[in-house]
């Protein structure tokens, strides 16, 4: 311990080696503050896809199935509905992530926080660890000044003074060996505290630049998706808009066509109730004149019979009781004769007025017919409709309703009309005959 202490408190001046370990020894005992590590800045997250421009163009969005059409040009809903919950479910998808973006500035803007409160905490540091050097190396010399002193007394009095001046110079040396370490602590002490500011200070304005960057891409991350959010809200909007007016418009196109071809229907209709009952018409009027034909020639007969009765009675006055029971039995058998004939034409007449019921009949019940198919088709048409425009539904069924009553009130009244005007014309063609028969079969009796 007495060579330690000679060599630290030897005349000759320090070698530079031993004050860099000295320096080392100073460094080694001072305390060091720990590095903040950087915060490594997370990757922004990728932008989603914009719109591409001219939203008229495309029907649906990008990346997305054609909608399957159905009726005439119009969308399916059901594929509608899951289009529309797609794009539900994509926008909630967003406002997540945005809502995952806002937390994560919010983490940013804590640990930046952090950071500066731990470079606000660095900015003091303790100097407790910096004087050990300089108290073990006084408290070293006081121990050998001890020594020395403990020599100086074992020894003569005459050596007190020598060791006294030692003392001395030793304590000399010693304090300029004090003063010179103090200077190069308190400069090492400066040089670290300045090391450790600098570090500090750029540890912040780097934590400080990277929570800006993040803090920047996060907001702008956060604003591409809102705005990216909002585009598609509004791309959906337009297309659902769209897409309804389209389907109203082909509902409308739907209604027009149907009220034409019931127009049209209507019409062809009414043409052919009235060319039936022109014919029927110009029918019964055709044997209805020749019925009276008949009828004037019967009578012109029966005149022409009655005079020849006439004669033939004052003839017959004369005659034997022979030629008038020959005569009675001629008679008895033209008027049997007569009379088959005349049931015969009541039965034609009566087959010809049952075929012409049985043609009405089965024009009703074609009429019956083809106004079920219309009015299944305008139900049809009625619940396309109140699919897609529920406002404009109460007027449509109104339209159509009252359509297709007056088409079937027309078809019901026209064959009605028909049926009647035939039992009509056959009930008037079999008595004609019945009296032209009868009147034949008394011209020929009394003949």
């Amino acid at each position: 311990m007495s060579e330690q202490g000679l060599s630290i408190f030897d005349d000759e001046p320090e070698q530079p080696a031993k004050r860099e370990a000295r320096a080392d020894q100073g460094d080694d005992a001072t305390q060091v503050l720990p590095r903040v590590p950087a915060t490594p800045a997370p990757p922004a997250p990728p932008a989603p896809p914009t719109a591409r421009p001219g939203a008229d163009a495309p029907r649906t969005a990008p990346g997305a199935a054609p909608l399957p059409v159905v009726r005439r040009g119009g969308y399916d809903p059901a594929a509608v509905d899951a289009r529309l919950k797609q794009h539900a479910q994509e926008n909630a998808g967003l406002t997540s992530s945005l809502a995952a973006a806002q937390q994560r500035i919010a983490d940013l803007e804590a640990r930046l926080q952090a950071a500066e409160a731990q470079l606000a905490e660095s900015q003091t540091p303790s100097y407790a660890g910096l004087g050990g050097r300089a108290s073990a190396m006084l408290r070293l010399a006081e121990e050998e000044a001890g020594e020395i002193r403990s020599s100086a007394w074992e020894d003569a009095a005459g050596i007190r003074e020598q060791a006294q001046r030692d003392a001395k110079t030793i304590r000399l040396e010693a304090q300029r060996d004090t003063d010179q370490l103090r200077a190069e602590q308190s400069k090492e002490l400066e040089e670290h505290r300045a090391r450790v500011t600098t570090d500090a200070e750029q540890q912040r304005s780097q934590a400080k630049a990277e929570a800006d960057d993040l803090l920047a891409a996060a907001r702008r991350a956060a604003e591409q998706l809102r705005l990216a959010a909002e585009q598609e809200t509004t791309e959906m909007r337009t297309q659902a808009q769209r897409e309804v007016e389209q389907a109203r418009a082909g509902a409308d196109r739907e209604v027009q066509e149907a009220r034409r071809m019931l127009a049209v229907e209507k019409e062809r209709l009414a043409r052919e109730a009235t060319d039936f009952h022109a014919s029927k018409l110009a029918e019964t009027r055709r044997l209805v004149e020749e019925a009276e034909a008949r009828a004037a020639s019967a009578e012109d007969r029966a005149r022409t019979a009655t005079a020849s009765i006439a004669d033939v009675r004052q003839r017959a006055e004369a005659d034997s009781e022979s030629l008038l029971t020959r005569a009675r039995r001629e008679a008895e058998q033209l008027l049997s004769a007569a009379r088959t004939q005349a049931e015969h034409i009541a039965s034609e007449g009566t087959n010809e007025a049952e075929r012409s019921l049985a043609r009405i009949k089965a024009e009703v019940e074609r009429m019956s017919k083809r106004r079920d198919a219309i009015t299944a088709q305008l139900s049809s048409l009625n619940d396309l409709v109140s699919r897609f425009t529920r406002d404009d539904s109460d007027d449509t069924d109104e339209d159509t309703n009252e359509a297709t009553d007056e088409a079937t009130d027309e078809a019901t009244d026209q064959a009605t009309d028909q049926a009647t005007d035939d039992t009509a014309a056959g009930s008037s063609d079999t008595p004609s005959e019945d009296n032209v028969s009868a009147s034949g079969g008394k011209g020929k009796g009394k003949a």
